[in-house]
């Protein structure tokens, strides 16, 4: 902590070389209809030599803003697709200057090609992002929520269950306006399926993430909501309705009141119904037994959120962010599940077990956030501090019971308490540096996990007792220390960033039950490096390699087992080392056309892996290091607009991953190759009606031990705009043809022959209503920040 503070003291000196500079406004208007143009590209060029000083790209509404400006004479350079470039002279006549709307005029020399002239790309590489603009982009209408958008997000694949991962192998980090998201996984879903597109302005993916990010973000997206700059108050009322084998109600209303120095918000949701999951299995054990297990699980929610947040503007260039969030997740979970157990022809019933599992987990998490971000002449200083509290209890009944005699086998009960605290504070510095621009900052970050898990068994006396090998009593203390620093520039038209982050580790692993304790510190060094080559006709190669770390969690380190049913579990290892990944990307946009390129490596992986006993049937999953992983992807992009009322939009990735499986003294090394197709047809049809068709395909592919068959799915949406935009009525229909099953089967045969079907239930019908209210008293002045002026590197 001591070093921590002394690198942001050292940076904070770097006031004192502060010059006179410039703020440089104005918005980006179309020639004939004076509507913004979102997403331009603009860029402060010098008068001396045409070198480019800095870049950004406007906001959904035109808006564009510089800041830090030394005081001199400039050329502003304005370009989007569709439109004829513009330059114009900067003449400096005082420090604020504010160039009003600049008109661009259609480039008629595009309208022979497919895309419209004048209509912008839906996707857009900027440096080391992808921006994706979605409030107003027809290829969005007819989404429900977030992760509709996702779904047709280039590198991005989001499955029926709700995860989402990113070029088919990482789980992205999920950030809002610039910041990241402190929630537990099953809040943040919630969050997102509340975000309509109305609500979001624009989407940045950062597939490479640069030093300046944790090291264990591989990937980012960072979701940008629609700011209004007007003054008053506005609110908007969002419910969703699901109906199949299940019926799941979402409901969610935001407000938000604007003065003059201030804004409050607040965000309710309320979700309630059932979720409902199947899985089959039927294994043909070395005994020569069959096997054949088939579970349903239907879930029974009460969850309720709320957020408050408020922020201060002190001044044009300083403010001050508070939130303060609570979640409670109230579930009943009911599963059913029967083993059926034959002799190797068929015919002779060896057992028959039905197994009745009750649980009432419950889930309350407590937030809150204060951050605060000035500007100080030339230098910039954001400061983050979070506190997220996460307390889970869960109760659970399990009774096991022979069939064929109604005898009991099994009635266990056990009772959890796992407690998650995290706290963390982050400073960040940025300023430029002659042309170019320097980052630096540091973080620290503490976070405690306790868990208790108590098994209670009937014993034959007809009593519960305490089972001492099957409770579990762990804490875990994690302590991280980083800092980093990075420096962008520009020479000619080559535009670069290098950036430098280090990491200490240092954590405790308690095992009370076992009274044990592993304690261990490493240092970890991050380095980013990216290159931006600008080409002729309105191409852009990017290059970009990171090095990012991956640390063993609370549930991979815990050495006791995690049962999923009497024979098969799951075993933690205090021992496991922290993995890191080598990853080179390669960026090349021509127009609307994306194609992207990552190839990489992850040295010593952690893996749960297979071991079965073909004694007693048992199947535990012991965690442990494995040598290394390879991987690699291309994946190529291509929006059209065919004429006004119909655009399409295709996403085809090809991926190949070579993973290290040790199984039973023997490792698979099984080059692994697949690809998946992902693609919609928008029509956009009279009385303000959008028809989208969306259509998903994933080829065969597995791991080291097994296969993973083909799926696919087809969506319909279909939306309708009234009261002028203020309500919107859709509905979405989801995997239209239930033919969503994830199927996997085991490769080596010999040793089991294993098959098993996991199904989410996607196929449902959804009916969203939403309705935007409120009023604007006048207008409010530009602010210093507007929403996409928090883009890193801007």
């Amino acid at each position: 902590m001591i070093k921590f503070s002394g690198i942001l003291c050292i940076l904070l000196i770097l006031y004192s070389s502060i010059h006179s500079q410039m703020i440089i406004s104005g918005k980006v208007t179309d020639e004939k209809t004076g509507q913004g143009i979102g997403f331009a590209s603009v860029s402060i060029l010098s008068a001396k030599d045409s070198g480019l000083v800095k870049g950004q790209v406007t906001d959904s509404a035109g808006v564009f803003m510089f800041q830090n400006i030394p005081t001199g004479k400039y050329i502003l350079l304005l370009s989007s697709y569709g439109y004829k470039k513009i330059y114009r002279d900067v003449i400096p006549a005082e420090d604020i200057i504010s160039l009003g709307n600049i008109p661009m005029s259609a480039d008629l020399t595009l309208l022979s090609e497919v895309v419209v002239a004048g209509q912008k790309p839906a996707f857009q590489r900027i440096g080391d992002k992808l921006a994706v603009s979605v409030s107003g982009n027809p290829l969005f209408h007819t989404a429900a929520n977030t992760f509709d958008i996702l779904k047709k997000v280039p590198g991005l694949e989001v499955n029926s269950d709700g995860t989402i991962q990113m070029s088919g192998r990482v789980t992205p980090v999920i950030f809002i306006n610039g910041k990241p998201v402190q929630m537990s996984p099953e809040e943040l879903q919630q969050y997102l399926g509340s975000l309509s597109p109305g609500m979001i302005a624009s989407i940045e993916v950062i597939n490479n993430p640069s030093s300046r990010y944790d090291g264990e973000y591989k990937g980012i997206i960072d979701i940008k909501l629609k700011q209004d700059l007007t003054l008053g108050w506005k609110g908007n009322a969002n419910i969703v309705l699901q109906q199949n084998a299940y019926t799941l109600a979402d409901n969610n209303f935001s407000l938000t009141y604007k003065t003059g120095k201030l804004v409050y918000s607040a965000r309710l949701g309320y979700v309630t119904g059932e979720r409902i999951y199947r899985y089959k299995g039927l294994q043909h054990l070395a005994n020569t037994n069959i096997m054949a297990t088939n579970t349903q699980t239907i879930t029974r929610n009460n969850n309720l959120s709320y957020q408050l947040g408020i922020d201060y503007y002190l001044s044009k260039d300083h403010q001050v962010n508070i939130v303060g969030r609570a979640y409670r997740q109230n579930r009943q979970i009911d599963a059913f599940n029967t083993l059926h157990t034959t002799d190797s022809t068929a015919q002779h019933l060896v057992s028959h077990t039905n197994t009745f599992t009750y649980s009432t987990p419950l889930q309350d998490n407590y937030a809150a956030s204060l951050n605060y971000s000035g500007q100080f002449r030339k230098t910039t200083l954001e400061v983050l501090s979070t506190f997220l509290m996460i307390r889970n209890q869960q109760k659970e009944d399990i009774q096991t019971k022979n069939t064929i005699t109604d005898h009991l086998l099994d009635y266990w009960k056990t009772n959890l308490y796992n407690d998650i605290l995290i706290r963390s504070v982050q400073a960040d510095l940025s300023g430029n540096a002659g042309k170019g621009k320097w980052a630096a900052g540091g973080k620290f970050a503490f976070t405690t996990t306790k868990n208790n898990l108590y098994y209670d068994t009937l014993h034959t006396s007809g009593v519960f007792a305490p089972d001492a090998s099957r409770s579990n009593n762990f804490k875990y203390d994690e302590y991280i220390s980083a800092a980093y620093a990075s420096y962008e520039n520009t020479y000619r038209q080559l535009s670069y960033a290098v950036s430098l982050r280090a990491e200490h580790t240092h954590s405790i692993a308690n095992a009370i039950t076992e009274h044990t304790v592993t304690t261990r510190d490493y240092l970890t060094w991050l380095p980013g490096l990216s290159v931006t080559i600008p080409m002729k006709a309105s191409q852009q190669l990017h290059i970009s390699y990171s090095r990012r770390v991956t640390r063993p969690n609370f549930a991979q380190l815990n050495p006791f087992r995690f049962y999923n049913s009497p024979l098969n579990y799951f075993v933690g290892n205090p021992y496991l080392q922290p993995s890191t990944t080598q990853m080179l990307n390669i960026a090349y946009t021509r127009k609307a056309l994306q194609v992207s390129l990552q190839v990489g490596r992850e040295s010593d992986p952690m893996a749960r892996y297979p071991e079965y006993d073909s004694v007693t049937n048992v199947l535990q999953y012991l965690g442990k290091n494995l040598p290394y992983n390879d991987f690699a992807g291309i994946e190529i992009s291509f929006p059209l607009t065919v004429n006004k009322w119909w655009r399409m939009s295709h996403n085809i990735r090809g991926g190949y991953k070579k993973e290290q499986t040790p199984y039973h003294g023997v490792t698979y090394a099984i080059p692994i190759f697949d690809y998946n197709l992902t693609g919609s047809q928008v029509f956009t049809l009279p009385q303000q009606i959008t028809v989208d068709i969306s259509y998903y395909y994933r080829s065969l592919s597995g791991t080291g031990l097994y296969v993973s068959r083909s799926l696919a799915s087809v969506d319909a949406g279909v939306r309708k705009s009234w009261l002028k935009g203020k309500f919107n009525t859709g509905i979405n229909f989801y995997d239209m043809f239930d033919t969503y099953r994830v199927r996997y089967i085991f490769r080596e045969k010999k040793i089991i022959d294993n098959a098993f079907t996991h199904w989410v239930g996607a196929r449902r019908a959804a009916l969203t209503l939403s309705y935007s209210f409120g009023k604007s008293t006048h207008s409010s002045k530009q602010r210093a920040k507007n929403e996409e002026e928090n883009r890193a590197g801007i």
